[in-house]
């Protein structure tokens, strides 16, 4: 089974867990323990899933919608109308939940912030550190480029996520938005730059110098430019960040 076939079945896994002993997806939990890119992928899928059942039940359906079908259950007139049969009034009420459903899902498909993507950079180093391979193959200019930029970091620096694509640099995830993840070292410090499109990011400005998050020795902190969003994730504390900026 390939990461592919496994995510195909995961998708289907209930968020309340009740799947877990269900043998056809044993081998799919199987891979997910395995791979750390996948296990990431899939600890997102269920957090977004239990978000959407919450939503769901959530939504209240429209006063009198059940009375109204129920009505036309009982219809029997021979020639009545085609938009007043059963099954079309069962489909109408269909339409009116899906559209309820999605002004109250609206909110939770929403951009994700810079204030997000540092926060998502953070989880994923604390999450998937093994999955970091430093310096994968064709990127030693850009990495070079990285050690010796000069400061501060959020002025000035271009990166050409084609480049990144190309060079198969590692990629995930955040509410469905390609992010590309590159290892570089600076004055003896390992530093973790995430960058994604800018568009897929919602709208405003970030001070990379106070937009900071952290969890024991890791922070994180990010930024814009017109065409790129930034996170960038360090071991040492803030201070390790703040130089930079």
């Amino acid at each position: 089974m390939n990461n592919d076939e496994a995510k195909f079945i995961l998708a289907a896994y209930r968020p309340d867990g009740r799947d877990a002993h269900d043998a056809r997806f044993a081998e799919a939990i199987a891979q997910a323990g395995r791979d750390p890119e996948l296990r990431a992928w899939w600890e997102r899928q269920r957090a977004f899933d239990a978000q959407v059942a919450a939503k769901l039940a959530a939504v209240m359906p429209p006063p009198g919608l059940r009375e109204s079908i129920l009505a036309g259950g009982r219809l029997s007139e021979p020639r009545r109308p085609g938009w007043k049969r059963p099954v079309w009034l069962a489909a109408a009420a269909a339409v009116v939940l899906l559209a309820l459903l999605a002004v109250t899902l609206r909110p939770a498909l929403r951009a994700p912030s810079l204030q997000d993507f540092a926060a998502f950079a953070l989880q994923d180093m604390v999450d998937d550190y093994a999955a970091h391979t430093g310096f994968p193959p064709g990127l030693d200019g850009v990495q070079g480029r990285l050690a010796t930029a000069t400061l501060p970091l959020s002025q000035g620096l271009t990166l050409s996520l084609d480049e990144l694509r190309r060079h198969r640099c590692r990629t995930v995830t955040i509410a469905g938005r390609e992010v590309f993840e590159l290892c570089f070292q600076r004055d003896g410090t390992w530093f973790h730059l995430y960058a994604a499109a800018r568009s897929d990011f919602s709208t405003g400005s970030a001070d990379p110098k106070s937009l900071l998050v952290s969890r024991g020795n890791l922070s994180a902190t990010a930024w814009a430019d017109s065409a790129t969003a930034y996170a960038l994730v360090a071991r040492g504390g803030a201070a390790t960040l703040q130089r930079l900026f």
